[in-house]
């Protein structure tokens, strides 16, 4: 009987909402991740790549006696490495960040889980 016109919602209804909720939230915090992922994998293959030319040029300049040309690119491909090596580790912390949103996430539903089966 609805006292004074007021009506409770379904109990289960309200845990479907719920659960729908947190699915979306932990499939968009994993394509964050992913996409985080991603980037990060072809930085470093991109990276790994100008190493291997920079370490190639290094030998080439000393077998060419300081060709100043190669020193040159010697310089841009280490400034790339630097920068480069910056990025990743920002999105390393980025993606730790994320994993960490995703255990918060899992421990919240499954900590709303044990309350809602206290009530």
């Amino acid at each position: 009987m609805a006292l004074f016109g007021f009506r409770i919602r379904d109990p289960a209804r309200d845990r479907r909402t719920d659960d729908e909720r947190f699915r979306q939230l932990c499939r968009l915090l994993g394509d964050f991740r992913s996409g985080i992922e991603r980037e990060r994998d072809g930085l470093r293959s991109r990276h790994d790549s100008v190493m291997a030319n920079a370490a190639f040029s290094q030998q080439a300049f000393e077998d060419d006696r300081g060709n100043v040309d190669i020193s040159s690119r010697i310089d841009d491909m280490t400034e790339t490495m630097i920068r480069y090596g910056k990025r990743i580790a920002t999105l390393e912390r980025q993606i730790a960040f994320i994993a960490d949103l995703e255990r918060q996430s899992v421990a919240f539903v499954a900590e709303e889980g044990k309350a809602e089966e206290a009530r």
